[in-house]
């Protein structure tokens, strides 16, 4: 098993690798987040974006829970009665992007006869270049709106790229990974 160790080390850290979610914020740092205490959602619905796969009503409901359970993590409170100090909204795109893997080479050495030639036959093969291809990526983004003036205060992005998961389980799992690495970079430092 110790001859493994590392080979199996090395592929947990592709495959991590390649799992990752990149995150960004944007506000305004004249803004002074401390007075922030309670939120709703801006809107009982979501938005129909022309996607069926983005227009999910499974997909909606899991975001919005995903949301919900993060921020009330941060100690804000949702309230469904009168203003709250803030409103909150998303927007889930799916993107095609192209990619392409690091250039990569490989040699082969082969020997062997053909037929009933009794004579050995040898031969090198030496390959070189990158592979392109196209992929899905999922852009998740959070909006904090001004409840007093419709303003944005705060918006949080997160994209991955996105993979084909056989059970809702990972799907959700996925959805909360994403969204509590959005939302803990509010309220910003």
């Amino acid at each position: 098993m110790r001859e493994y160790t590392p080979i199996i080390i090395v592929l947990l850290f592709t495959v991590l690798g390649c799992s990752g979610i990149t995150v960004s914020q944007d506000y305004d740092p004249a803004n002074d987040f401390s007075g922030l205490k309670t939120y709703a959602w801006q809107s009982e619905t979501q938005a129909t974006t022309d996607d069926i796969r983005v227009d999910n009503p499974l997909l909606n409901t899991r975001i919005r829970t995903a949301v919900d359970r993060s921020i009330s993590r941060k100690n804000y409170q949702k309230i469904s009665d009168g203003t709250p100090d803030f409103y909150v909204r998303y927007q889930y795109t799916i993107l095609r992007r192209i990619g392409s893997e690091d250039v990569s080479t490989g040699i082969g050495f082969g020997i062997g006869g053909f037929g009933h030639r009794s004579g050995v036959a040898g031969g090198i093969g030496i390959g070189t270049g990158s592979e392109i291809s196209e992929y899905d990526e999922g852009m998740l983004v959070i909006d904090f709106i001004d409840a007093d003036n419709g303003a944005l205060i705060w918006r949080g992005t997160g994209t991955r790229r996105l993979s084909a998961q056989p059970d809702p389980e990972k799907t959700i799992a996925e959805i909360n990974k994403t969204v509590d690495e959005i939302i803990a970079q509010f309220p910003p430092h």
